[in-house]
């Protein structure tokens, strides 16, 4: 049976590896063949700029997205200081976006930035940025369906995050910045289920320190995520279970606490925190202390007159104890509190 099974998987393996192999040989002849087209793509030279121009924009409208790449690379090279070189930068850059060149439209778009910075365009540009590396975040999902979105590398998120931070700072009140923000939103939510990914493959393997680690980051780095409090509620529990630390299982749930106080999870930390607080309680505060008036042994005579030496040294101290001994400092008992 323990032979049949492993011949099973072995299967799977070479299966999958097949279909994989398969599926990067596609993609990169789809992609080999596009640019054979786009550099075998021929188109009549205008005599001007202008002319130029308007073909691209005609081959554009058309989504003869070859033919206008072409004639905007025309404009650009022949015709460097005509205004419509600027427009055509701007339009190489919508043609790339367009054929869904998504990591080329975002260089595009940023050259155009950066060119011309004080273009009318340039919020358009900007946003466009974001926008792109938001579609290859998108494109890397569906480039491998059988491997999980959170498996993935999430370089494009994170740029998607930087775009959106730049384009909101130099343009909260713009059109697009409601989008923008929804582009962040979804980039960082995609951040956070990749570190919660990792989180459980550690945590299902008992690497509790890998574990928690991961954990803790949601919270603190992905706080606005969904899956934020349970994140925080995670970490406490590992550190104070597995790793036997109740200091960051303090820190955790009461962040968890402070920046989730509705949330289910946020209910039993409360609970948590209270158990760890008990159980770090002194021994000696469970018990009554004795009264103002109570004496030692000792210190009376015989007929509850006091002693005729009085039993304290010149440092002010109990003989046999230690001069400017405090409670607490007495091994076994716990440090007085500052």
């Amino acid at each position: 049976m323990v032979c049949f099974c492993r011949r099973i998987r072995r299967l799977l393996v070479l299966s999958s590896t097949s279909l994989l192999l398969a599926t990067v040989a596609s993609s990169l002849l789809a992609c080999k063949a596009f640019e054979t087209n786009l550099q075998d793509t021929e188109v009549d030279e205008r005599d001007t700029a202008r002319q130029n121009f308007e073909a691209g924009e005609a081959a554009f409208t058309s989504a003869r997205w070859q033919e206008a790449v072409k004639y905007f690379e025309l404009v650009k090279n022949k015709y460097p200081y005509s205004k419509y070189a600027v427009l055509a930068d701007l339009r190489l850059a919508d043609a790339h976006f367009a054929r869904e060149k998504w990591l080329e439209a975002a260089d595009a778009y940023r050259l155009f930035v950066r060119y011309h910075p004080r273009h009318e365009q340039v919020a358009y540009a900007t946003f466009r940025i974001a926008e792109s590396h938001s579609r290859a975040v998108e494109n890397n999902v569906a480039w491998l369906p059988f491997v999980e979105a959170r498996q993935k590398d999430q370089s494009a998120a994170k740029d998607t995050i930087r775009a959106c931070d730049e384009f909101l700072a130099r343009f909260p009140t713009d059109k697009s910045a409601d989008a923008a923000r929804k582009l962040r939103a979804a980039a960082r939510a995609r951040l956070a289920d990749a570190d919660l990914f990792a989180a459980a493959f550690y945590e299902k393997r008992r690497r509790w320190q890998g574990a928690q680690w991961r954990y803790a980051r949601v919270g603190a780095d992905y706080g606005d995520t969904p899956g934020a409090a349970r994140a925080l509620w995670r970490a406490g529990a590992i550190a104070r279970d597995h790793l036997q630390d109740a200091d960051s299982a303090r820190s955790a749930w009461e962040k968890l606490v402070a920046d989730h106080p509705e949330s289910a999870e946020a209910k039993d930390a409360r609970a948590a925190l209270a158990a760890l607080a008990e159980a770090s309680a002194p021994a000696s505060a469970s018990s009554p202390s004795p009264g103002p008036s109570a004496k030692p042994p000792g210190d009376a005579g015989q007929d509850g007159a006091p002693p005729a030496t009085d039993p304290v040294d010149d440092a002010g101290d109990v003989p046999g104890d230690v001069p400017g001994d405090v409670p607490g400092d007495v091994p076994g008992e716990p440090a007085a509190t500052p």
